[in-house]
């Protein structure tokens, strides 16, 4: 399964659309870290948002769970994790990389 991590900004919108324009006719889904982040998809991928705190520190249960749920439900081929801050990108991406979430991802 692939996973792209990115940082967005008050551009998160732009972020998701090019995503989803590189990754066509595949089970997607996104993941946004913060709740309040103005992001729509459409209806054939999957939404799920995050609470505030930082997914590799206090808010790594939660992207667990998410993470575990999606997988379980969804199946998609590729997950796009938008970050709210780039403080713990590379951290994130390992965490996705190392199978130690649950689910080993091929991370771009």
């Amino acid at each position: 399964m692939r996973a792209t991590v990115a940082v967005h900004g008050s551009e998160a919108q732009r972020d998701v659309d090019a995503w989803l324009a590189a990754t066509p006719s595949e089970r997607r889904a996104v993941i946004v870290e913060n709740p309040f982040a103005a992001v729509q998809v459409p209806d054939e991928v999957s939404l799920t948002r995050l609470g505030g705190a930082c997914p590799c520190c206090l808010g790594q249960l939660p992207l667990r769970v998410a993470l575990v749920r999606l997988v379980r439900s969804q199946r998609p081929d590729a997950v796009l994790l938008l970050l709210s801050g780039a403080e713990h990108a590379d951290r994130v991406r390992a965490l996705l990389a190392d199978g130690s979430l649950g689910v080993r991802f091929l991370v771009e």
